[in-house]
């Protein structure tokens, strides 16, 4: 075999490298992203925050999500989720430790604690 016919299988080898290499790279950014999420909210499991409703745990593994200020609206009788036009009463309200919205579920997705930054509410 020449030398010029060998040129493309090189090629071919280090185009295979190249993209296991950046499949590899994605990878573990994308776990490096779901350990950072899940630290985002890593106080309320720390804290052991308890429902006020049902006195059930909080937060497990990737069961609390952030919710944005500008998708919360405070109403007569609780916080007003935009998205999802879910009212969460006031009562039912606990202090967020990192002045964020934060809504923990059930894995069917049924609310089970729902955290709004101190003296929004």
């Amino acid at each position: 075999m020449s030398r010029r016919s060998a040129s493309p299988h090189r090629a071919d080898r280090i185009v295979g490298r190249t993209v296991a290499l950046l499949l590899a790279a994605l990878a573990l950014a994308g776990l490096t992203a779901t350990a950072a999420a899940h630290d985002d909210h890593d106080w309320i499991r720390q804290g052991k925050y308890r429902s006020p409703l049902t006195n059930e745990w909080c937060c497990g593994e990737d069961d609390c999500v952030a919710i944005p200020a500008d998708q919360m609206e405070p109403t007569a009788s609780g916080w007003r989720i935009l998205p999802t036009e879910e009212v969460v009463p006031y009562v039912d309200t606990l202090p967020s430790e990192d002045g964020r919205f934060w809504r923990c579920h059930q894995p069917n997705g049924v609310r089970r604690c729902f955290f709004a930054p101190p003296g929004t509410s």
